[in-house]
């Protein structure tokens, strides 16, 4: 049987409509303790795989060049500028995973990502806070979007 990993930080998109949107993650009182820590922990994540393409930040804030690393610490699996939203953007991410890095404890990371089994399904439950029910990153396509989603759809 595989390790598992579970997966935090990946965003709805026109690619992956499934995901949760990270406004609703927005939270500017959040504790700065938390937060520094949580930032601490990912920027010590270890890349265990690519993917195809560069990502850009669902704000539009302009960062077009969000990588295409993910990463790990052993329990969880990240896209490696997820913490370019919880600095710029003030998103906070859910409190089991925030629990998880205030008593995480060092774990064994294999050096494949076809070593583990990848869970999206608690991530994808995910729904962000009730305070931002309504908000909404990204609501419509650019023209390069909806160009390079075609292109995408045509390779299938």
């Amino acid at each position: 049987m595989k390790n598992k990993l579970i997966a935090i930080g990946y965003w709805k998109s026109i690619y992956e409509n499934e995901f949760p949107d990270p406004a609703k993650f927005e939270d500017e009182k959040w504790n700065l303790k938390e937060k520094t820590e949580t930032i601490k922990h990912l920027k010590n994540g270890k890349s265990i795989a690519n993917w195809m393409g560069i990502s850009w930040c669902r704000f539009r804030c302009g960062e077009n060049n969000m990588g295409n690393n993910c990463l790990t610490d052993g329990k969880f699996l990240f896209p490696e500028k997820l913490i370019h939203y919880i600095e710029k953007h003030n998103v906070r991410l859910p409190f089991e995973f925030i629990n998880h890095v205030l008593r995480y404890e060092k774990t064994e990371i294999l050096k494949d990502i076809s070593e583990y089994e990848i869970d999206y399904n608690w991530w994808k439950k995910q729904e962000g806070f009730d305070f931002n029910k309504s908000k909404e990153s990204f609501l419509t396509l650019t023209d390069e979007e909806l160009q390079k989603f075609e292109n995408r759809k045509n390779c299938y």
